[in-house]
């Protein structure tokens, strides 16, 4: 049976091409310590880890390559900012379709949040945000684009209203970094939180922070240890990217990454269109059958390729390994890991069936998808 792999929202399949050689040439060929291992290749190695930075940093509007920061995804990321910055009180606001990698760290450390309401479709309620914010609200965290939703949010406009209250924005931008058009400069956006497996189409493992320099300069590091500089100093380095990248990176995965990034922006707008295309397709065909219910944003509002759906007729968790036993497609099904989106969206607590296609999905595979949730819920 041939796979079919509509989960892309949970890691990109396949990557980019030529990203599993570059891992692996790595570690059979080069493989050395970063800025420990005095090795023939390490100047080369630190000027692609450095391009990867740059293309990170013009990807987003930011000035500062030096205060990109690389991490083992965004998960790791998000707790470095908010335990970082918000672990000793203060207040932020969230949405109400927040990922568990941002409201298990501030539950954990104790810090007073509020959460800005959305709609049923996954978009914020911009009207609702000015009310919400105090005196002592320091900073808006916002999930740029669903999960579950799908949804992608107006982020020019909440950049607005944080820098008119003077508060910092931060944006959890894991399910996407390619779709959101950030520029944070001009928009005025203290951070971005990236995944390297998702849209980047690179390997598990890698992602980072995207900072402003004052910021990352703030940010009392998560983890402290050796850096390969000032090795003389029991102190953490000041220097950037120093102080936010202690003990051994995942090198190997930061070379695939930077190679994945390359392709993409070669290819930026050819592989946007096949997505899209894909995500039509998909939704489309699932609209037009009996004992379905879409869940999220529509197809005429700023989304990613996520399509979740319910159905009144079967147990969705059924349904998911009905999909995967006859027909080999693998999808994801039950609350992913955002508890909060599904109770916006009306789907809390069973959850919703998540279908996610990429660039390389082709129109047969979308065919078999729609054709096998006919069979499944109509026989």
């Amino acid at each position: 049976m041939r796979r079919i792999y509509l989960d892309n929202a949970a890691t990109s399949f396949p990557k980019a091409p030529g990203a599993a050689d570059v891992m692996r040439d790595f570690l059979e060929k080069d493989c050395m310590n970063l800025s420990r291992t005095n090795g023939s290749k390490g100047t080369e190695i630190i000027e692609k880890i450095s391009d990867l930075r740059s293309g990170i940093a013009w990807l987003l509007g930011l000035s500062t390559p030096e205060s990109v920061v690389f991490s083992s995804g965004a998960t790791e990321s998000l707790n470095l900012i908010i335990k970082g910055l918000f672990g000793n009180g203060g207040h932020i606001l969230v949405s109400s379709c927040e990922h568990n990698s941002v409201m298990r760290p501030l539950v954990r450390c104790g810090t007073e949040f509020s959460r800005i309401p959305c709609d049923r479709q996954g978009y914020i309620l911009i009207d609702e945000i000015e009310g919400l914010i105090r005196p002592e609200t320091k900073a808006m965290l916002i999930c740029g684009a669903g999960n579950v939703s799908g949804a992608i949010q107006d982020i020019p406009t909440i950049a607005r209203i944080a820098h008119e209250h003077e508060i910092l924005l931060f944006i959890d931008a894991a399910q996407t970094i390619t779709d959101l058009d950030i520029d944070m400069s001009s928009m005025n956006i203290a951070g971005v939180v990236f995944s390297g497996h998702k849209d980047l189409l690179g390997p598990e493992g890698t992602g980072g922070a995207a900072l402003r320099k004052d910021i990352a300069l703030a940010i009392e590091p998560l983890v402290s240890g050796g850096t390969g500089s000032r090795s003389d100093s029991e102190e953490i380095p000041d220097t950037l990217p120093d102080r936010l990248e202690a003990g051994t990176q995942n090198i190997g995965g930061l070379l695939a990454l930077e190679h994945s990034l390359s392709y993409i922006l070669e290819n930026r707008k050819e592989l946007k269109d096949r997505e899209r295309h894909a995500t039509e397709l998909l939704y489309s065909g699932l609209q037009g059958i009996d004992g379905l219910e879409i869940v999220g944003a529509p197809l005429d509002r700023p989304r990613t390729s996520v399509v979740s759906v319910t159905s009144p007729r079967m147990d969705i968790a059924d349904i998911c390994e009905l999909l995967l036993e006859r027909y080999g497609i693998e999808t994801r099904v039950g609350l992913h890991c955002s508890p909060s989106s599904h109770k916006a969206l009306g789907t809390y607590p069973t959850g919703a069936l998540r279908f996610s296609p990429g660039p390389f999905t082709t129109d047969a595979d979308i065919g078999t998808a729609v054709r096998a949730m006919k069979e499944i819920l109509n026989g």
